[in-house]
């Protein structure tokens, strides 16, 4: 029964956009925002924000108003810093442990930040389920985007030391191979038709990535291995609604 009630609506959704007030065509923009990681370390912990940036272009073709599919490529790059829930220390060639190993390198967590830089090859497809409830002259749309993409990551570790009285000394740097991941996620937006042929959206996204942590901290309790981001979308329509 539920599967020829989705049979039914999608058909119907289908008929309606054919008589609505729309044109296929092709359209481009670029988007811009902040970005924000999720792994071991995190850009939002109890004790800080770290606010990241992001940039985009994208471009798609409007199969119709209900309907649209898009390829895009984002750069972007935040910091991560330890929860206060992990108190451990980490050799440079990523041992974990609860206490500085005699002759090895490392940092206790709280001294460490992983800066991360990505990018993310995608593509998706634009549901604006706003118009099976409105008029087709409607400037306002709302869109689900399921999305498939590639990320690739390259992260280095930054680390503060201290003196025996507790100061804090200057920073070294340790940086990691650059990683590729399958990235599984979608966007939500909500936008409006500014112009005839231009268009703005501000959305929010989510892409959880496959294979090792980007972070490049060892995998402890924490199992999360995402980055999410909010910005503003400008988009030129070649063709346009009449």
């Amino acid at each position: 029964m539920l599967l020829a009630m989705l049979a039914a609506w999608v058909q119907t959704a289908f008929a309606q956009t054919d008589s609505r007030d729309y044109e296929r065509g092709w359209y481009a923009g670029l988007s811009g925002g902040t970005s924000f990681g999720q792994a071991t370390f995190r850009s939002i912990t109890e004790s800080k924000t770290n606010v990241g940036a992001q940039f985009g272009v994208f471009g798609g073709y409007q199969l119709s108003r209900l309907l649209s599919v898009e390829a895009l490529a984002t750069m972007g790059w935040q910091k991560q810093t330890s929860l206060d829930c992990d108190p451990y220390w980490l050799s440079t060639d990523g041992e974990r442990t609860f206490a500085p190993v005699l002759d090895r390198q490392g940092h206790y967590y709280r001294n460490l930040e992983a800066k991360t830089q990505w990018m993310r090859f995608g593509l998706q497809a634009n549901f604006d389920v706003l118009s099976l409830i409105t008029k087709p002259t409607c400037k306002w749309s709302v869109t689900l985007s399921p999305q498939l993409s590639a990320v690739t990551t390259r992260t280095k570790h930054l680390a503060a030391g201290r003196s025996a009285e507790g100061r804090l000394q200057g920073k070294n740097e340790q940086e990691f191979d650059r990683q590729w991941h399958l990235g599984l996620g979608g966007q939500a937006a909500v936008g409006y038709r500014v112009a005839k042929n231009i268009g703005l959206q501000l959305y929010g996204g989510i892409t959880c990535l496959t294979g090792s942590r980007f972070d490049n901290i060892p995998e402890h309790c924490h199992k999360s291995n995402l980055i999410y981001e909010a910005g503003l979308k400008l988009s030129y329509h070649f063709t346009n609604t009449k």
